[in-house]
């Protein structure tokens, strides 16, 4: 294995070329090989941008390049199972966009297929590399604030692009999916369990979620609340509430500079937040650990225990 791994990217998905690529380009260790599209324009463009990589006109032949280490998934939520499991049977390290799958069922199949060809697979929640993400760890850790009991979470924004994606159900459109699952991620890290009772409104259009909202009742007594959507001003947004103590992150899934504001008994506290890269440190981490033989930072455990839980917010979705 060389020191650089050398990744493959299906698709020439906006946030690959927006984020994604440019993070792979700026990491020592890693390096752009590959891209597939099936559109010659799109490839074109992307070489203008990004310099010279190999380009394959189809996702399967870039998955049987043997100078492919890791392919990096961007392609639509109903695809993430299919072209996962391709690439892990032919060896390479795979990086999903979130979510992971459409359902713990399909997330569990890709778990069972990593383990079995012994390759990395990480879900792509890039936030949790953040400055941002270490001091509130670092504030949950302190046990400052108690034993939790209240967390809101809030993603959400306007969506004025036509005809995306995020707007067709057959491929695994929706708030919940495209936003919401931020957090959920995050509920599931403080929580660390599942819930043992989920309830659920939603306004749906075109088939899909475009504004929800979920109250999540875990057995250590916490309850936490989800909202999400984008058919209104943007908000991002979240309070930690324990016993002694309040926490509270703006822009939470933003790499930006800024505070979280912490309050208990002792009184107030502003907390400075670095700028970070947080997709550059997901491709350093994921590329460390494929070279150094170990985990990178998010664990299929905790995926799937998170999809679990948004098998039931959906299915309660559905059901509206």
């Amino acid at each position: 294995m060389t020191q650089a791994i050398r990744w493959g990217v299906l698709g020439a998905a906006r946030i690959a070329r927006l984020q994604v690529i440019p993070a792979i380009v700026r990491c020592a260790n890693a390096r752009l090989h590959a891209v597939a599209s099936r559109d010659p324009e799109k490839l074109a463009e992307f070489q203008a941008l990004f310099g010279s990589f190999k380009a394959h006109d189809s996702y399967q032949a870039l998955l049987e390049d043997p100078a492919v280490d890791a392919v990096y998934i961007p392609l639509p939520n109903s695809m993430h199972r299919e072209w996962a499991i391709r690439a892990m049977r032919c060896g390479k390290h795979v990086l999903c966009e979130k979510p992971l799958a459409l359902n713990s069922r399909e997330a569990a199949e890709m778990i069972e297929v990593a383990r079995e060809c012994k390759v990395l697979l990480m879900e792509a929640f890039m936030y949790r590399y953040t400055d941002r993400m270490a001091q509130i760890s670092r504030v949950l850790d302190s046990g400052v604030l108690g034993p939790i009991r209240s967390v809101n979470s809030t993603f959400r924004f306007l969506l004025d692009r036509e005809n995306t994606i995020k707007e067709k159900p057959e491929l695994g459109g929706g708030a919940l999916y495209d936003v919401g699952c931020y957090p959920l991620n995050l509920i599931g890290l403080v929580a660390g369990a599942e819930p043992v009772s989920v309830a659920v409104e939603c306004e749906k259009s075109n088939g899909v979620d475009i504004n929800l909202s979920a109250l999540l009742r875990y057995e250590s007594g916490l309850i936490a609340s989800l909202h999400c959507g984008f058919n209104a001003f943007g908000r991002m947004h979240s309070e930690i509430v324990g016993s002694d103590g309040t926490l509270l992150a703006p822009d939470t899934f933003l790499d930006d500079a800024g505070q979280l504001a912490l309050h208990t008994r002792q009184g107030g506290a502003l907390i400075p937040v670095a700028a970070s890269d947080r997709y550059g440190e997901e491709i350093r981490d994921f590329s460390a650990a494929i070279l150094e033989n170990r985990l990178p930072m998010l664990s299929l455990e905790e995926s799937l225990r998170n999809m679990r839980t948004l098998d039931c917010i959906l299915e309660q979705v559905r059901a509206a």
